[in-house]
């Protein structure tokens, strides 16, 4: 079943019951609220009745005790010599009316003259007999009485104790005179008391309040907090701003006592929480509905975005599923192919016997784990080769209910191993067929143990092979060095060059190229043979453009012994020397053939052919045997050759004839510079220092200089700017120079003329240089 066509979950299964929960607690709220307000409504009417109710009895008693108490008033305008019987009517006041405290006339001078008490009640004597009343309530309800002939109820007032008292005062007149009053003292806590029924006290806090709403007399000593049903009526009489208030503090309301509410509130309890869990359920529903679509929506994506074709078939060969990908390999679609039974259509005609013995072992189960390789035809009819994989489908009970194929097209990979395999194969013929030996080896191998040698390398390296570089030396300088090995066996040479390579399985590897080189290295003694011979004949040249001044040298200490000689003879033949006057010129022969045999000896070692010899030697010898042939020169040419030597004990790693010979040449040249320059300017100046390892020699003529475009091609081969040179003396000297590891160019000098400059490495750097040679093993 496709994705689109699963049930999805409506939202009203869970905002179903969402709705009924907030309706019902709706619909109760509104209930709970009606039967509430209609409860408070009926408990504040009864307040209200019960107010009205206590306030009505309290002014009953009160005009009730204000009328008995004028009746005593007009009988005793009567008579009022009838103490007894004021007392007789006043004690029945006081026994009607308990809430009456004392009963008292009061004269004209407001002195208490006849006082009436209740004869079974304790009571207070608010004015004792015979005294003036001075309360100021009192003092005023009695003259407001005798100004307005009628009974008056005074404000409130406190007496010394602290009860809250009010009076009732009738006028006594005799004969039209104010001869007094009759007054009644109340408690209005007692009023209270007596007035208002147990019943009523019970249900209320009842209270008698001024106009500022303070209690003056309740009928309990506490007070209730946060009142919500109370009422307050005024109070009159006695008036004054006095007010009757009940604070309900006990009530008994029918909702809360109505088995019927309190069943009503269970129920709703009940189907409040039956919908709780309908939503809880409804809502647990949902999301793991919706999370077996994310997992399926997952799972399908997976299956729609894989390459391999997948394919389920049932324990007969039924097929059960197919994804995208094999569609998109076969060309069928989904539809056509599930429910189809073997032969399929993605067959090939020629090869259904071969597909039905694959069918076959895959259902019993015999299908190889590598895979099986088959040809897969497409619906436009072409075919491809692909490679499946069977597993077992086991359902969620366990239970195998077919057979799972994944199938991966290999046309492609087949076509690059094919390749990659012909390309190996013209790799190996090239290297086969390289005129190098070319061998591979593991890092850490033996001198017999290789990955890949080419042919060159087992036939010239059959029984010896070049060494290798030692583990120190490589992890010191970390890399290969190329070298020239000469074979012991084959006594022919061999350029070897290593170096680190990534080999197929990501190891490392070290893949070593040997050359043949013995060709080269004959050419290069042949080459070598040719300088020397071109130096040596450079130097004939030399020592034959020389040759006036050597001779003119060599006759020099001959015609001086010559001389010496004649006179001696001269002289023995007269007779008239003696041994000692013969010795000095004996000794002055010896020393001018001494000088003869030196510059012989130096032509002798100037023009010998012979291996050049690079050993420690002083530079400053090497420099004054040059000058010294040079000289004879110089002084043909009124020249003058100046060497400054800084350290006479400056010593290079040279040969001194190749030296001197550079160094002659390098006069030679300057002398010829200077040729067109009067006697006094013709100077050659040989100055030595020290640069870093090398001494540096410099050869300075005064002459016309060397312009900048001869002066890059000057050390050229055959190159010369003079008409009978050949251009070779230059270059043997730079090839010289190079050969001491030396440099040699030519600078502009400071004013006129030219700067020959030559490094030579220093005797003590030089043997520094050969301690340690490259190591080989």
């Amino acid at each position: 079943m496709r994705l689109s066509d699963q049930p999805r979950t409506s939202p009203l299964v869970w905002a179903t019951p969402l709705v009924g929960i907030i309706l019902f607690l709706l619909a109760m709220g509104a209930f709970f609220y009606t039967l509430h307000s209609e409860d408070q409504n009926q408990t504040q009417l009864r307040v209200i009745r019960d107010v009205e109710l206590a306030r009505q009895t309290i002014r009953t008693r009160l005009l009730a005790s204000q009328e008995r108490l004028n009746q005593i008033a007009r009988g005793f305008e009567q008579n009022s010599s009838d103490v007894e019987g004021f007392r007789f009517s006043a004690q029945a006041l006081l026994n009607e009316f308990q809430e009456v405290s004392s009963v008292l006339i009061i004269d004209e001078e407001r002195r208490v003259t006849n006082l009436a008490l209740p004869s079974l009640r304790s009571s207070e004597v608010l004015h004792p007999l015979y005294q003036t009343i001075e309360d100021a309530e009192s003092y005023w309800a009695f003259n407001t009485a005798r100004e307005t002939r009628l009974p008056v109820f005074s404000r409130p007032f406190l007496d010394p104790s602290g009860k809250v008292f009010i009076e009732v005062h009738s006028p006594i007149f005799s004969r039209g005179d104010f001869i007094g009053t009759v007054a009644a003292t109340i408690p209005l806590g007692a009023l209270l008391n007596d007035a208002v029924p147990n019943s009523f006290v019970q249900l209320y806090l009842v209270s008698i309040v001024d106009g500022g709403g303070n209690p003056v007399a309740s009928n309990v000593s506490r007070s209730i907090d946060n009142a919500k049903l109370s009422h307050e009526v005024p109070l009159d009489p006695p008036g004054h701003g006095l007010k009757l208030r009940a604070v309900l503090y006990k009530t008994n309301t029918e909702l809360f006592s109505n088995m019927l509410a309190w069943a009503v509130f269970g129920l709703s309890l009940v189907i409040v929480w039956s919908f709780i869990l309908l939503f809880r359920h409804a809502k647990l529903r949902s999301q793991a509905e919706k999370r077996l679509l994310a997992e399926t929506k997952f799972r399908r994506a997976m299956e729609n975005s894989v390459v391999t074709g997948m394919r389920a078939i049932d324990m007969q060969g039924r097929i059960t599923y197919v994804n995208p990908a094999f569609c998109r390999m076969t060309g069928y679609k989904e539809s056509e192919l599930v429910g189809m039974a073997p032969p399929f259509p993605y067959w090939p005609d020629r090869s259904y016997e071969e597909q039905q013995t694959n069918l076959d072992l895959i259902l019993s189960g015999n299908a190889p784990q590598k895979g099986i390789e088959v040809q897969v035809r497409r619906r436009d009819g072409s075919v491809f080769d692909a490679r499946m994989y069977v597993s077992p489908l086991v359902d969620s009970d366990g239970q195998q209910s077919g057979w799972m194929t994944s199938m991966t097209d290999i046309t492609e990979p087949r076509r690059i191993r094919d390749e990659l395999a012909a390309a190996h194969r013209r790799f190996v013929r090239i290297l086969e067929e390289l005129d190098a030996a070319v061998c591979v080896q593991g890092p850490e191998a033996g001198p017999d143990e290789y990955i890949f040698v080419n042919r060159l390398h087992r036939e010239w390296f059959g029984k010896a092979t070049p060494p290798r570089m030692s583990k120190n030396r490589r992890n010191r300088v970390n890399l290969y060095e190329p070298f020239e090995w000469l074979n012991p066996v084959s006594q022919r040479w061999y350029e070897v060059r290593r170096r680190s390579i990534s080999w197929v399985d990501g190891a490392t590897v070290v893949m070593q190229v040997a050359t043949d080189i013995s060709s080269r290295k004959e050419a290069e003694d042949m080459s070598r043979q040719q300088q020397e011979k071109l130096q040596f004949t450079s130097r004939l040249i030399t020592l034959g453009e020389l040759a006036s001044s050597l001779a003119h040298e060599i006759n020099q200490p001959l015609a001086a012994i010559s001389n010496y000689n004649m006179g001696s003879v001269t002289r023995l033949k007269a007779g008239k020397v003696s041994p000692e006057d013969l010795l000095p010129v004996l000794e002055k022969v010896n020393v001018q053939a001494q000088r003869a045999g030196d510059v012989i000896r130096r032509i002798r070692e100037f023009v010998k052919q012979q291996e050049p010899k690079r050993g420690p030697c002083p530079i400053g010898k090497i420099i004054e045997d040059a000058i010294s042939f040079s000289r004879l020169e110089a002084k043909h040419q009124s020249a003058r050759i100046e060497m400054n030597l800084p350290d006479a004990l400056m010593s290079v790693v040279a040969d001194p004839v190749l030296i001197e010979q550079v160094l002659m040449n390098l006069i030679k040249n300057g002398l010829e510079a200077m040729g067109h320059l009067p006697p006094e300017q013709k100077l050659i100046e040989i100055q030595v220092g020290q640069s870093a390892q090398f001494a540096l020699v410099e050869v300075r003529d005064h002459g016309v200089g060397v312009p900048e475009e001869i002066r890059q091609r000057l050390f050229e081969s055959f190159f010369t700017t003079k008409s009978d040179g050949m251009g070779m003396g230059l270059n043997i000297c730079r090839t010289i120079i190079e050969y001491h590891q030396g440099q040699l160019w030519v600078e502009p000098a400071q004013g006129q003329g030219s700067v020959f400059k030559f490094t030579l490495p220093l005797a003590e750097d030089s043997v520094l240089a050969h301690i340690n040679p490259p190591v080989m093993e």
